[in-house]
């Protein structure tokens, strides 16, 4: 076991790789009554064609799988709910899958100990027959309906679509009707057998627990396990174009006021590590800067009635492309577009506002602690995302420096943007 210093923070996170791979990390907090863990495969739903271990091609696997899996695991053998298990013992348990990872996780007061055994042994322990997996699709398809039904995600998963060419994160992670009835038992266990090896996961724990103690109970569970050793990962990569697919759409949902999204895509080097981490600063600090709390620029879209309500921004990174998106509920669609761009492209920074959201952002880091679960997840995003702990946090963002920023900025270019243009079915 080693000790990962959180660097001017006196934040320590303990971590160990065990013998068959499964990488551990431990945020212990004193005095924090919630405890709880994350156990994270490194497969979400963008990986869709690769080759499957054992086999010698690389094989196209129906959208949704990895959503579809996710699902599947908590189905048991012994036929006793995974949820009512975890009930018993005072926790709620709960997963997720996005483009990138699987995440299954727990958390509770009490109990831990066999809340975490409970965590390693369902999700290590599939169970999928042709009846239960038949039985699932039925349950997908009508959650698909119902996220086709809500409009913000809607037009969220919409705008990959629109924005990507090739980049698998263009799919939605749910699938659709046509991918979901293709899947099969032997296709999951083909995928499971893939991606959820130990070597491929990970473990992030947290809370007021025995370091030790903890650590010891998760090494002899997995030597309990006869995990062999696994082959390399191969995964079909694409090459995505710096244009977007389509630039504009107009559509009618069941909305009572326009809405309108906008996604600039940037294309740029490809980095790992701390140098990705900033890059990550580098968007956090310009978006903020223009859109948020020190800037006006959302009051006066709806002083001037060029939207009804608040702005909503987001932004994703994935591979080489950064995508920043933009919607609101709109009133004056042209005036928004031009408004939007006219702001982004905007090059007179002030550096005293720089200042405050560097300052913003160091005690942003200081804050995360105060809640385990979110450091947790904090860890997750590093090295899912980063490829490692970022225990120098709090140093970048220290160092970064206004001309760095303005540099940045420069290489920067708007031309390559997606807009979604949705009015109401009755107009």
């Amino acid at each position: 076991m080693d000790k990962i210093i959180m660097s001017k923070l006196d934040e320590v996170v303990y971590h160990e790789k065990l013998d068959n791979g499964l990488e551990i990390y431990l945020y212990k907090k004193d005095g924090f009554t919630k405890k709880g863990a994350y156990f994270v495969t490194k497969y979400g739903s963008a990986t869709n064609d690769f080759k499957p271990i054992g086999e010698d091609n690389i094989v196209s696997f129906p959208k949704g799988i990895a959503h579809f899996l996710e699902h599947k695991l908590f189905e048991s053998e012994d036929n006793e709910k995974v949820f009512e298990k975890f009930k018993k013992n005072g926790a709620d348990v709960n997963a997720y899958t996005n483009h990138l990872i699987t995440n299954y996780f727990f958390s509770t007061t009490e109990k831990f100990e066999e809340c975490l055994i409970e965590l390693l042994d369902f999700v290590q322990s599939p169970y999928f027959t042709l009846e239960n997996v038949e039985k699932e699709k039925g349950i997908i398809n009508q959650e698909i309906n119902m996220t086709d039904d809500n409009i913000d995600r809607y037009i969220f998963e919409k705008m990959f679509d629109l924005t990507l060419n090739e980049n698998p994160n263009k799919y939605k992670t749910i699938g659709d009707k046509e991918n979901v009835s293709k899947i099969t038992k032997e296709d999951l266990y083909r995928c499971y057998n893939t991606f959820y090896h130990p070597s491929n996961m990970i473990l992030v724990m947290y809370g007021d627990v025995d370091v030790e103690k903890t650590f010891d109970l998760v090494r002899k569970n997995q030597e309990s396990k006869n995990f062999g050793k696994q082959e390399e990962l191969v995964i079909k990569t694409f090459e995505e174009e710096k244009e977007v697919c389509t630039k504009y759409i107009e559509e009618k949902r069941n909305v009572s006021i326009p809405r309108i999204s906008i996604c600039y895509k940037f294309k740029e080097q490809r980095l790992t590590g701390e140098d990705r981490f900033k890059r990550d600063l580098f968007y956090n600090v310009l978006l903020d800067m223009k859109f948020g709390g020190t800037s006006s620029f959302e009051k006066e879209l709806v002083k001037e009635e060029i939207i009804k309500t608040g702005l909503s921004l987001t932004y994703s990174h994935f591979d080489d492309i950064m995508l920043v998106m933009f919607e609101a509920d709109v009133l004056d669609k042209d005036k928004f577009i031009d408004l939007i761009d006219e702001k982004l492209k905007e090059d007179n920074f002030d550096e005293d506002i720089f200042e405050l959201d560097r300052k913003a952002l160091l005690t942003s880091i200081v804050k995360c602690f105060e809640n385990p679960s979110a450091f947790a997840n904090v860890i997750i995003n590093s090295v899912t995302k980063h490829g490692m702990v970022i225990n120098n946090a709090y140093d970048i963002y220290e160092n970064y420096s206004f001309d760095e920023f303005k540099e940045a900025f420069k290489k920067l270019d708007f031309n390559n943007k997606s807009i979604l243009y949705v009015t109401s079915k009755e107009d």
